[in-house]
């Protein structure tokens, strides 16, 4: 067979809305070539990961970007306190020591800027917040760190003109997603609540979005693009779209699973495949993965001569993340009794205590032969209330066939950007139109 070097772009972008009202595994941790920000933003990826598999309603594909609800959350977190401070801490994996992870965040930013000062990958991570002061002072200390060292843009609105202030911040996402996601909040996020003697109003939106596009160090050959059988399960299979291509690449196994390495151009980024060897459903395959087998999997990973085959694919997916949380063990923070986020506002009898009202995570992604493209973006709502030497290279087989996960890696930081799974490729054609950015339903 001929073989064929592959380019590849990898575009990814995804908004982190946070809604604020008023009223890691052992040899990871001891891995010293992965910061102690990675090692956190890691362990809660497959947290929320495999919390996500375990749903009742479990999708057969998804995507999405921890790192972006980790940013949108951090942006909240540094003012907290009590038992919010510490059920946020021990589900997210945040540091006790906000100056620490602040300190953190700012240079995980700068290192991920680095790979774009060449232009050849675009990597883009963006914050800001949406504050109203109608019913609550916000504390200088708090706007003045979110906007330095999260260099978030700051915007003063008024909630109660809920079409403007959501066409304004829909905007603002669309804009920093590349018009991938065309919309993240609604009028409706920012209804009153109040009731006679009673304030509970919207006072904060905070929000992240990362984007994210590159070529592939390789080119996966067009003419090589096939419809070809994916298992399922034991009893369903399907068409799907699948790329080829036969090249020099890192991979490693255990007893379980396989890994593959698709570096992007000049290697500052990959794609990490994990796939299981026998058919397993993405239910089993998350409940058994580990970080530490993934860190083992990738520092044994060297170059072999891999026959690759992949899915191509577009999807788009929303993630209420509010209810992921709380079924984690996140639960003061969304009651407007006990959230304890007083370093966030200045006490006022009409407004003694602010809470997260809701979370929204949009995300897309579209991978295929000229590349890969992808978004996210998360909004919380705050409401306000009173590798190593490589032997010569062995032929080995790689076909994502059948259920897998995937991740998208900054390699310097070894810090996940995006990750989801694959499991059935016919539900993702009929998500919708190819091209259809993420556009969340009132």
């Amino acid at each position: 067979m001929k073989r064929s070097r592959f380019r590849t772009i990898c575009k990814l972008m995804l908004p982190v809305v946070v809604l604020v009202s008023l009223g890691a595994s052992t040899s990871e941790k001891n891995d010293p070539t992965i910061p102690d920000i990675s090692k956190r933003i890691n362990a809660f990826t497959l947290d929320l990961l495999k919390h996500h598999a375990g749903v009742k309603e479990q999708p057969a594909n998804t995507v999405l970007s921890p790192q972006s609800i980790f940013h949108g959350l951090a942006m909240s977190y540094i003012a907290s306190g009590g038992d919010t401070r510490e059920e946020m801490g021990k589900v997210i994996h945040l540091p006790k020591n906000s100056e620490e992870l602040l300190k953190d965040l700012v240079g995980l930013r700068q290192q991920l800027r680095k790979a774009d000062k060449h232009k050849r990958i675009d990597v883009t991570m963006a914050n800001s917040s949406w504050l109203d002061e109608t019913y609550a002072d916000f504390r200088k200390e708090y706007v003045k760190e979110v906007q330095d060292a999260f260099e978030a843009a700051l915007h003063r609105v008024e909630f109660k003109h809920k079409e403007r202030v959501s066409n304004e911040i829909n905007k603002w996402v669309s804009e920093k997603t590349r018009g991938k996601i065309q919309k993240s909040v609604n009028p409706s996020d920012f209804k009153s609540r109040s009731r006679p003697g009673i304030i509970d109003e919207p006072a904060l939106v905070t929000v992240n979005t990362v984007y994210f596009k590159a070529d592939w160090g390789s080119r996966f050959d067009k003419d090589s693009t096939r419809d070809r059988s994916f298992q399922v399960d034991k009893s369903t299979t399907v068409e799907a779209s699948m790329m080829h291509q036969r090249s020099l690449l890192p991979y490693s196994e255990n007893e379980t699973l396989k890994f593959l390495e698709l570096p992007y151009i000049d290697n500052h980024y990959s794609m990490y495949v994990i796939l299981p060897k026998n058919l397993v459903g993405i239910r089993e395959l998350m409940q058994g993965v580990t970080m530490d087998q993934i860190v083992e999997l990738k520092r044994r990973a060297f170059g072999h001569e891999v026959d690759v085959l992949l899915p191509k694919f577009e999807m788009k997916s929303h993630l209420g993340v509010k209810a992921a949380l709380s079924a984690m063990g996140v639960k003061s923070a969304f009651s407007n009794q006990k959230a304890d986020f007083d370093k966030m506002i200045i006490k006022k009898l009409e407004a003694f205590r602010i809470y997260i009202s809701e979370i929204y995570h949009d995300a897309w992604i579209d991978v295929h032969e000229e590349g890969t493209e992808a978004a996210a973006a998360t909004s919380t709502v705050h409401y306000s209330f009173g590798c190593s030497a490589a032997p010569r290279p062995m032929l080995v087989q790689f076909h994502a066939d059948h259920p897998f996960l995937f991740m998208i890696v900054h390699n310097e930081s070894r810090s996940i950007l995006f990750a989801g799974w694959i499991s059935n490729p016919k539900e993702i054609a009929q998500q919708g139109s190819e091209g259809d950015a993420v556009n969340r339903a009132p």
